[in-house]
């Protein structure tokens, strides 16, 4: 029996508290998938497509080096094929997916991105719970999405420092910079939204420093201690 079904037969026959308690999970769980679709298929597939745009002129002026291309976004593809089995596999089983190190993490959202990234990664992550880890792989990938986007550079800096119960993430740039507007809490851009539900879903901050012209700085501070770690 599949776990909507199950879901379904609990709130029919259960008691309204119960039936809202499960309502309230249900949303909670699909937010989680929104979210984790978002950060890795959404940004991998737009990578994607964006390089196949470029490809359109690159076929008639430099056709080896389209093929190439092409090459590359097959790899990535068929990494996205694998992730979405991942992903069905664990909807399936209920096993918890294990990430990669945050530092490999990192670099391997940089090549997709076509990012020149140095990467600084510092701390023991050893009983680092899965909320944090998760938060941080959020941020850090909406982060660079939005470097290789918006930013009109492709130089990055990445520093994720972990110190006593604090985790702490920076993602900078150089480029173009975006607007004060654009970095308010009444913000509309789903991106920006969904790195700072992520930080304050483990009880941390988010903040998001640039001016037209003087790049950009994503700074988030994830507690590493009571909510920031499974119990």
């Amino acid at each position: 029996m599949s776990v909507a079904s199950t879901h379904a037969r609990v709130r029919k026959n259960a008691h309204p508290a119960v039936s809202s308690a499960v309502e309230s999970l249900m949303l909670e769980e699909r937010t989680r998938w929104a979210m984790r679709i978002h950060d890795s298929l959404t940004q991998s597939v737009t990578s994607a497509i964006l390089e196949v745009q470029t490809l359109r002129h690159r076929i008639e002026t430099d056709p080896d080096d389209a093929v190439t291309a092409l090459r590359e976004i097959e790899d990535a593809i068929r990494s996205d094929l694998r992730e979405i089995r991942e992903i069905l596999f664990e909807l399936q089983d209920g096993q918890p997916h294990v990430e990669p190190p945050v530092a490999w993490f990192v670099n391997d959202l940089a090549n997709r991105w076509k990012l020149s990234a140095a990467v600084s990664v510092e701390g023991d992550w050893n009983g680092v719970g899965e909320p944090v880890l998760e938060a941080a792989h959020g941020i850090l990938s909406e982060a660079l999405a939005n470097v290789a986007k918006h930013a009109g550079t492709k130089a990055v800096a990445v520093r994720v420092r972990l110190a006593g119960e604090t985790l702490t993430i920076e993602v900078e740039d150089r480029g173009r910079g975006i607007p004060i507007v654009a970095v308010t809490d009444k913000d509309q851009h789903f991106g920006l939204q969904m790195m700072r539900a992520r930080a304050e879903e483990t009880g941390g901050s988010m903040d998001i420093r640039s001016t037209p012209g003087n790049g950009t700085l994503v700074v988030a501070v994830l507690p590493v201690g009571a909510r920031g770690e499974l119990t």
